[in-house]
């Protein structure tokens, strides 16, 4: 049988494995599902039914997913001046692109010089294939682990989860999901240099990248029953790992003359250090009940941190339990690192700004919903809240809205 044949049937039986028809599918869904939002929620809330004129939205759709109304388009902005402009500048009000990390803007500088695309548009793509690429590295991390049908459920789950339109917006969400989830899985399998290659560009991409050391750590450990350490590929993987937050600090030192620029400029975002874990939760409590009117703006905003942080902390503690060792390490770092610094300098009135965003990247947990999604009422339950909450969610970010 000649040589091309056989790729050709190859190819055709790799594209109709599960492993990739059913991430295919569920990514292929769910944009279909925020093109509709973005076409009928920028027309529909953007024209009033007894206007003199009906003109056209068309060269809105893809600008609102810059949110052009309000504040400079959030994060989504600040990448995309990153890859115009670099790092050696600031905002008016002292804000500074240092505390957002390189690696994706660099993506969509290069795609813009290869592709000749808009700066938006190319982070739009940019997203949205690293979202392809974690899903399906998700469904072959939890196939392997769990089997094929939680992988099913795990990845449907977190598509429809109701922040996921950040899988589909200029965000590092996307990037980091699928570099975190892609180094999992090669650490599960002890293949240590992709592991490191991974956890390095993860830490290239958010400084929370840097905490697969510790899963690192623990599986080498693991693989030597605790005991013997010795200078071997795993120990080259594990030093990878922190290579990309390295580089940015030594590239930060060059060009605005500070290293630790990246932990400096939160303060223009209200964070602070608390080792009491507990005190971002217990100030968005008294925010809600006790500062903010019934029924407020930042009221709701906690209202969803606080419920979505609340059920992903719990549900944490029980995947940690479920799953093996590596995954409640990951969760314990990520808790610890994001509890111990909440946004409440200056009385600012939402503690727990993003959490509801940052917990999408806790792909164990998702692991966890997709163990759960055996029973019916949850399945269904989960699809149906889910699912309303994104669709609500997206039309307000497509219109300007701020929902994090």
């Amino acid at each position: 049988m000649p040589l091309d044949r056989l790729s050709a049937q190859a190819i055709r039986r790799r594209l109709a494995s599960p492993d990739f028809m059913h991430p295919a599918w569920v990514w292929v869904l769910t944009r279909a599902f925020f093109v509709l939002m973005t076409y009928f929620g920028v027309i529909l809330f953007n024209n009033a039914l007894h206007s003199a004129t009906h003109p056209s939205f068309f060269h809105q759709l893809l600008p609102a997913w810059n949110n052009p109304i309000s504040h400079g388009g959030w994060d989504t902005q600040w990448y995309l001046d990153i890859a115009q402009r670099g790092y050696n500048w600031k905002r008016a009000v002292g804000t500074s692109p240092t505390a957002f990390f390189p690696l994706y803007p660099m993506l969509i500088r290069a795609g813009v010089l290869v592709a000749h695309r808009s700066y938006i548009g190319t982070a739009l793509i940019v997203s949205n294939a690293c979202f392809f690429g974690a899903l399906v590295y998700l469904w072959r991390l939890v196939a392997w682990e769990v089997g094929e049908t939680v992988a099913a459920r795990t990845t449907l789950y977190i598509a429809v989860f109701p922040t996921a339109l950040f899988f589909f917006a200029g965000y590092t969400e996307s990037l980091f999901l699928l570099l975190t989830v892609a180094s999992f899985y090669h650490l599960r399998r002890h293949e240590w240099i992709a592991a490191g290659s991974f956890g390095g560009l993860a830490s290239a991409t958010r400084v929370t990248g840097v905490l697969l050391m510790l899963p690192f750590i623990y599986e080498y450990a693991r693989s030597r029953d605790f005991a013997s350490w010795k200078p071997d590929r795993g120990l080259l993987g594990l030093i990878l790992v922190p290579a990309g937050l390295v580089a940015f600090m030594a590239y930060l030192a060059a060009t605005v003359g500070d290293a630790w620029a990246f932990t400096h400029s939160q303060e223009a975002w209200q964070k602070i250090f608390t080792p009491w874990l507990w005190q971002g939760f217990a100030e968005s409590f008294r925010q809600l009940f006790d500062v903010q009117p019934a029924a407020s703006f930042f009221g709701a905003h906690n209202l969803i941190n606080i419920g979505i942080g609340g059920l992903f902390l719990v549900w944490s503690f029980f995947a940690a339990r479920k799953l093996p060792g590596a995954y409640g390490v990951y969760l314990g770092a990520f808790w610890l690192v994001t509890l111990s610094s909440p946004a409440m300098a200056n009385g600012y009135p939402v503690p727990l700004i993003s959490l509801s965003r940052y917990v999408l990247i806790l792909f164990p947990v998702f692991m966890y919903l997709g163990i759960l999604g055996e029973r019916e009422r949850f399945h269904n339950g989960y699809l149906v809240i889910a699912t309303g909450l994104l669709a609500l969610f997206t039309l307000q970010f497509v219109n300007g809205g701020w929902i994090i």
